[in-house]
């Protein structure tokens, strides 16, 4: 019977986020969507046309109360040394005019649409913007028609996580507007 031959006890490929993006540069990854979590690359769905909507609705919305300077569209967040990943929208907290990866300093808001990946969203990705202290981060849940809203980060989670209705008034983080979504 022949086994398995080990090398190590962890042979996987780890990166940097220097690496993942010289990587991304180069076209490594030309027609997927991928994140880097703690070093390794995950492979993510591509967004569906119910997503496509939402975040457009999420974007239109949030544009109506945030100047243009201060709202990004999916854009991708350097949250440590060896993890990158991307948001649906962001709110920032001061305008970034050089071209790079936004950092946890720079948002005021996340928010991210899930529609397949709402396990992820309320898990890993609380915890990682949790853990990077950004202020606030929301979840857009079109299943049940909810926001899950999550805010001031202790300790890698955040203190308050509540669920708001769709058509529900929901404060917009940096500004003193309300904006409803669903």
């Amino acid at each position: 019977m022949n086994l398995p031959v080990r090398l190590a006890p962890d042979t996987r490929a780890r990166f940097t986020a220097a690496e993942f993006l010289r990587m991304s540069e180069a076209g490594a990854f030309e027609g997927m969507k991928v994140e880097l979590v703690a070093g390794e690359l995950e492979r993510m769905n591509p967004p569906m046309s119910p997503h496509a909507g939402a975040q457009a609705s999420v974007v239109i919305r949030l544009g109506r109360v945030v100047p243009e300077a201060m709202l990004r569209g999916e854009v991708g967040i350097a949250l440590g040394e060896d993890t990158v990943v991307a948001c649906d929208a962001a709110v920032l907290s001061a305008p970034v005019d050089e071209h790079r990866l936004l950092r946890p300093l720079d948002l005021a808001l996340v928010v991210e649409i899930a529609e397949t990946t709402q396990a992820r969203d309320l898990s890993l990705k609380r915890l990682l913007y949790a853990a990077a202290g950004i202020p606030t981060y929301w979840v857009v849940d079109s299943a049940r028609a909810v926001i899950h809203v999550h805010a001031d980060p202790i300790d890698g989670d955040y203190a308050d996580i509540r669920t708001v209705r769709f058509g529900a008034p929901l404060p917009v983080p940096g500004t003193d507007a309300q904006v409803t979504l669903g």
